[in-house]
């Protein structure tokens, strides 16, 4: 830490351990170590968490230890995603990223010391990144490359890498380092990841289409699906998702009704995105749980079965 500091500022530090047992709470000497470091008779505070802690706690400890200490104080961070990073430094949040990076504004230091990757701000997850990060879920990936990523999905390494950009984007908890190569790391408790990342996740429903007779397609969704896994009841016609690569080989235009007037034989939901799961005559259940509606949600013996489904198949 300290060859670090003295060769990036150009300045000699002095790094010394400090104990504030009494002069804080007990759960910021809990979840973080400290240092006192002095310069040219300045004095500020580092804080080194003793865990993985999220951006939206960091910036709430960091705002009651600087309070409570009446110190300027840094966290020490072994690494961050982009996102994060561009957040503590919009916010005016001190931080060392270990080996990488200085930002010490009450200091006017702001130091680049490693080249990094310039990440186009996304506004919304594409299809693929979510079809990436569920067949993670699914099936478990650790320390994942890009490379690897790429042939699990049979897409390009550019491709791959645009969606490990994505993830790093909205700071998901599942990107890691290994080496000098990003990684997917998927935790063991599903049930929080996705807690984590839901809000970010998209409906994979395209187009909803109303057909005249039932096609029989190999892959059921909406409520057709939810009665794969479930003990609930059908519709009184089935439901089927077709990828969007694949919707134009169905010839749909001649075949669609107006469900004011007539009852359809099927309906047709064009997705995004396709993921393989082991039940495959049924879209996967957190993309099931996507698609479905909040009304549908609301009605108990769905949100019964939907619970029955995640318990059984994800979590």
């Amino acid at each position: 830490m300290k060859e670090f500091i003295e060769k990036s500022i150009g300045m000699e530090v002095d790094i010394k351990d400090i104990d504030y047992n009494g002069r804080l709470p007990m759960i910021y000497s809990s979840l973080y170590d400290f240092k006192i470091a002095s310069m040219h008779n300045i004095e500020w505070l580092i804080a080194i968490p003793k865990e993985k802690i999220n951006l939206a706690q960091l910036r709430k400890n960091h705002r009651q230890i600087e309070k409570l200490l009446d110190m300027r104080c840094a966290l020490y961070i072994k690494n961050t995603s982009t996102y994060s990073k561009n957040a503590m430094i919009t916010d005016g949040i001190p931080f060392i990223v270990e080996d990488k990076e200085i930002y010490l504004p009450f200091l006017g230091i702001l130091l680049n010391s490693a080249r990094e990757r310039t990440i186009k701000p996304v506004q919304r997850i594409s299809f693929l990144t979510q079809k990436m990060i569920l067949t993670a879920i699914y099936e478990r990936w650790n320390e994942v490359t890009v490379t690897k990523a790429a042939e699990q999905l049979d897409i390009t390494k550019m491709s791959a890498s645009r969606c490990f950009d994505e993830i790093d984007f909205f700071d998901m908890p599942i990107l890691g380092t290994k080496g000098k190569s990003r990684v997917i790391n998927v935790p063991d408790d599903i049930k929080e990841l996705w807690s984590s990342i839901e809000v970010y996740m998209r409906n994979p429903v395209i187009n909803i289409f109303y057909i005249n007779d039932d096609l029989k397609l190999p892959v059921f969704g909406g409520m057709s699906a939810l009665a794969e896994y479930s003990m609930i009841s059908d519709n009184k016609y089935p439901t089927y998702v077709v990828a969007k690569k694949d919707i134009k080989d169905l010839a749909l235009k001649d075949r669609l009704v107006d469900i004011k007037k007539d009852e359809p034989g099927c309906i047709i939901q064009e997705v995004g995105y396709v993921v393989s799961f082991d039940k495959g005559d049924a879209i996967d259940p957190l993309s099931l749980l996507l698609s479905l509606s909040d009304d549908e949600k609301k009605d108990e013996r769905i949100e019964i079965s939907i619970r029955e489904m995640l318990e059984e198949y994800v979590w």
